[in-house]
């Protein structure tokens, strides 16, 4: 019987008899339906596959997908799937089934006969965007539909437009009579829209309405007629708006409700009604409801109905806001209530002193002047207040508090220790692992890119494994080989923690696999099984194409950006260790966090190789050097270094730790002095290099000069007023590097000459060739993963990295993606961790400045954090940094209310030391300023004022009194400039 149904149903299909197929599916029972269905799953996928097509063009070959069977077909065998299957099967068959199930089609044709119980929750559950609110409707006044408050609120925004194509054009009308079409949508539904995330604050932005022509929010206008017509109860609109501050809803939707709080004009009896909702309101991490609150709260403030205790009582989140509005707000409030409750006063004034410790100074002055407006001079518990927030008085503030402060001097900052910078200390020590299980369990996760120096560990943890594999456990390492083969088959980096450094580690542990399956082809057999079932799949699909390069040897792999050289040289190196069945260490892996080498190790190391006959790769000794801590050492470590063979490296590292001058070495191998010269940064060491060895370390000391002015871009845009493309020029300021060298003139002679026999430069093997990036038009320039593992290449020495950042990043104040904020956030935690001299040069610096200027908060405050740290360690070039910042604010790079909100909240007032040094911050930037001072220079000015208050024999240099003198001349500044000089 079910064989007889079977050629039915394929002969039906296949004429394509759509007549007969509602008769078909009427006479079968419910038992036959689900006897069909493992031959319908079947079937159904024999009607709906599809076939590639290849096709060539000027640009190469195309690949597209085509259907092998007609649509009456595939609509034919979707009918008889929805009357045999369950919800589970029918769901997963078809991406959109509510659309299926909720066309006309169906609820004509079938489900006039036939409803499956799973009809109503399928719906529910897809929330399809082909349903609207009255078809939902409709479905609900049949019984075939109980909707849930999630689907009614996705469809009711949506009800009071009506979208139509006329002529090709498609016009919408405004609607909002379809609200009373069922009497349960202003009865219950409506409601709901106050109880449940929606899309009902931003659904009609880009609507134009042909009969709607208020300039309000139509769906704010549609409540407030519903109001005024006494439709909907207003106070219940009112209370309900009020209590969408307490659902958790975004910053956006709860706005868009106290908008129309607001437009419904609540009078003050309304207000002192709603008191209790209002007050809960307060709580709100939205700023705007909160400001909306306190704006009504002040009308009704003096009132005797208003609750002025409780407000009193429960305002200290709102004086502690960062948000200044809010806190002015308050203070206002505060303000009114004393002035109408003389009760009340010292409650207030005890209240206001809290807003003494906000960082705005006018806030400051505000709350100054209210407690010195109402405040008891005799009241000890106000004056103990006072005086708790005195460190973080400006001037003006404690000027307003003098008979409140104790003492005739003013209190300073305590002075902060200096702290250490020792780095390789017991608990920054790296881990190590040295038994089978537990360097497989580190080579098991070194994919997932958990820790920036896991690459580091892996090149010499990975030779240490293979000597340690045997018969009986190598099939352990069969879920890493599986683990990295499908890395190389996959694009994982577009959306995971994984970078391009894990997939050269994949590619490198492919190699491993296949070296092991040499020796051990019964016990990876499997794993054999795997690899070539999976190259079979791929090339089946016609994918196998894009991946067949990363199954190459790591030795022939392409290299996408330079900077990636190094690492593939290591990965090289590494895996001749694993063919020579041998176990030495990397002189470059670190020993301690995040990427340091302890001199007495790296000196085992090397004894080790000069044991061995395996050379040291060029790039793993300049790597090791960068990394070596320059001041943690004693006399003793002279012993140590005399135990290396080699006379080169012998006096590298005794030139590295002042043992021998540079000009007392033998230097043969320039590659590896150089490291040292660099990473002691002295300036005769560096010129005494330059003119010996002839080598001009342009790309190894950033020796470039650099500027920060407008720039011209031309780009074609499209002019919609020409209808057409035009080129535009428009001016970005940016960050530029350039050389001032001058380029001699040659006759024409001369060039001949010159082209004929080129002056050869010495050459070195220098790892600072490769920390360049490759500007691509549609890829990131630094990939996000693997950011600070090239920072940590050289920690001594991080100028030639932080300057490819500016280049390439921070060229433009304002981030142009989400990546580049990435880059910036990765990068500083990452120089935070490893900065440890001042003695950086300027690119460091330029680095750090235009971070301070950026676009991005969390950037801005965690430069903010490098600073604190570098001062409190005395490790920071205070007038250096200031000059660099004034250069770059010149003609401002970035929004200066950036740096003076960064100075006010993060900066100021750390600890007495800091607050000098910000003072020579200051000095050195406004010297080199502009003439004409920019938006916002009251705030730097202001707060030069309270420095110098606070170091009054600090002495402010000629030019930043010159640069004030100047703009004195601008009337808002004229006042606090003569104050200063």
């Amino acid at each position: 019987m079910i064989d007889e149904l079977k050629k039915e149903l394929q002969q039906i299909i296949h004429q394509e008899k759509e007549k007969e197929i509602i008769p078909f599916l009427k006479k079968i029972t419910f038992k036959e339906k689900k006897a069909l269905v493992p031959f319908l799953k079947k079937y159904k996928e024999q009607i709906f596959e599809t076939y590639t097509v290849e096709e060539k063009s000027k640009w190469g070959l195309s690949f597209s997908r085509k259907d092998k069977h007609s649509i009456e077909k595939r609509d034919l065998i979707t009918k008889v799937c929805f009357v045999c299957y369950n919800k589970t099967d029918f769901k997963k068959a078809f991406w959109n089934s509510v659309n299926i199930i909720t066309s006309d089609e169906y609820i004509n044709d079938i489900i006039p006969w036939y409803v499956p119980n799973w009809y109503s929750n399928l719906i529910n559950e897809e929330n399809s965007w082909s349903l609207d609110y009255l078809k939902t409707m409709f479905l609900m006044s049949k019984g075939l539909l109980e909707p849930s408050n999630n689907l009614i609120v996705s469809k009711l925004p949506n009800a009071i437009i009506d979208s139509k194509t006329i002529n090709g054009i498609n016009v919408n009308s405004y609607t909002p009579e379809v609200l009373e079409s069922y009497s349960v949508t202003l009865n219950e539904h409506i409601w709901l829209i106050f109880e449940e995330d929606s899309s009902i604050n931003n659904n009609y932005i880009n609507y134009r309405l042909n009969n709607y022509n208020k300039k309000n929010d139509v769906w704010i206008d549609t409540f407030i007629d519903l109001v005024e017509a006494k439709k909907l109860d207003r106070n219940k609109v009112l209370e309900a708006s009020i209590l969408t501050s307490t659902k958790n809803f975004n910053q956006n939707l709860t706005g868009w409700f106290f908008d129309l709080f607001i437009k419904l004009a609540p009078t003050n009896d309304e207000v002192l009604a709603l008191q209790n909702e209002l007050f809960s309101a307060l709580n709100s991490p939205h700023s705007k409801v909160v400001n909306t609150v306190l704006r009504f709260f002040k009308k009704v403030g003096n009132l005797k109905k208003f609750q002025q205790l409780n407000f009193i009582e429960n305002c200290s989140i709102l004086l502690n806001s960062e948000t200044k509005s809010v806190v002015n707000s308050t203070l206002i409030l505060l303000d009114k209530i004393a002035k109408s409750n003389n009760k009340l006063v010292e409650d207030i004034c005890l209240k206001t002193t809290e807003a003494l410790l906000n960082v705005d100074d006018k806030i400051q002055l505000r709350a100054s002047k209210i407690i010195s407006k109402y405040g008891n001079i005799d009241s000890v518990e106000l004056k103990d207040e006072v005086n708790l927030y005195q460190e973080s008085l400006f001037y003006s503030s404690k000027k307003v508090l003098s008979v409140f402060i104790e003492g005739s001097e003013e209190d300073e900052l305590a002075i902060e220790e200096e702290l250490s910078t020792q780095i390789l200390t017991e608990s920054n020590r790296v881990e190590v692992y040295s038994t089978f299980d537990e360097l497989l369990f580190f080579v098991s996760q070194v994919l997932d890119n958990n820790g920036v120096h896991h690459i580091d560990l892996f090149l010499s943890y990975a030779p240490r494994l293979n000597l340690l594999i045997n018969s009986e456990n190598v099939s352990k390492l069969e879920p890493i080989f599986k683990r990295a083969l499908d890395l190389t088959f996959s694009f994982e980096n577009r959306n995971s923690q994984i970078g391009e450094l894990e997939f050269k580690a994949a590619y490198y542990l492919n190699d491993f696999s296949e070296i092991l399956m040499e020796k051990y082809a019964n016990e990876l057999q499997n794993f054999k099984n795997y690899k070539t079932n999976k190259i079979q799949k791929l090339k089946k699909e016609n994918f196998f194409r894009h991946y067949k390069g990363n199954l190459k040897e790591i030795e022939y792999q392409s290299i996408n950006n330079r900077v990636y050289h190094i690492h593939q040289s290591l990965f090289i190196a590494s895996k001749k260790l694993i063919q020579a069945k041998m176990a030495l260490e990397f002189l470059s892996t670190p020993t301690h966090y995040p990427c340091w080498v302890a001199p007495e190790i790296l000196i085992d190391r090397i004894k080790k190789y000069e044991n061995s006959t395996i050379k040291i790769n060029p790039y793993d000794i300049q790597i090791a050097i960068a990394r070596l801590p320059l001041n943690e050492f004693d006399d003793s470590l002279l012993h140590k270094i005399n135990e290396i063979r080699n006379k080169e490296i012998q006096e590298t590292l005794k030139y590295f730790y002042n043992f021998l001058p540079l000009k007392e070495a033998n230097v043969l191998r320039k590659d590896v002095w150089m490291q040292a010269v660099l990473c002691k940064k002295n300036s005769d060491d560096i010129n005494y290099f330059k003119e010996t060895f002839e080598y001009k370390l342009e790309k190894e000391t950033t020796d470039y000069k650099w500027d920060c002015k407008l720039q011209d871009h031309i780009y074609n845009v499209y002019d919609y007023e020409k209808r057409k493309n035009v080129y535009k020029t428009i001016q970005k300021k940016e960050i530029r590097f350039f050389t001032t060298k001058e380029k001699i003139k040659e006759t024409f002679i001369q060039q001949i000459k010159s082209y004929l026999n080129p002056k050869k430069e010495n050459s070195i093997v220098s790892m600072y060739s490769y920390i360049r990036f490759n500007k691509r038009q549609y890829e990131t320039v630094i990939t996000p993963k693997d950011d600070v593992k090239f920072l940590n290449l050289a920690p001594n020495n991080p100028e030639v990295f932080l300057q490819q950042v500016v280049k390439y990043v921070l060229s433009e104040s304002t981030f142009t993606s989400e990546t580049n904020k990435k880059n910036m956030v990765n990068i500083l935690k990452g120089l935070f961790d490893i900065w440890c001299r001042k003695d950086y040069q300027e690119s460091v610096y330029l680095f750090l400045a235009a971070s301070f200027l950026c676009s991005d908060k969390v950037s801005r405050e965690l430069a903010a954090e490098i600073w604190i740290k570098a001062v409190s360690e005395n490790n920071f070039k205070t007038e250096l940094f200031g000059r660099v910042l004034g250069k770059l604010q010149y003609n401002e790079y970035g929004s200066f209310k950036r740096f003076t909100d960064l100075l006010t909240l993060n900066l100021l007032n750390i600890s007495k030391n800091h607050n000098r040094n910000l003072l020579v911050l200051l000095n050195a930037m406004i010297a080199n300023m502009n003439e004409k001072p920019l938006r916002n220079t009251k705030k730097l000015v202001d707060i030069l004022f309270e420095l110098k208050q606070a170091f009054k024999d600090f002495e402010l240099s000629d030019k930043t009194k010159d640069k004030l003198t100047l703009w004195s001349k601008t009337k808002s500044l004229s006042l606090v400039i003569k104050k200063i000089i």
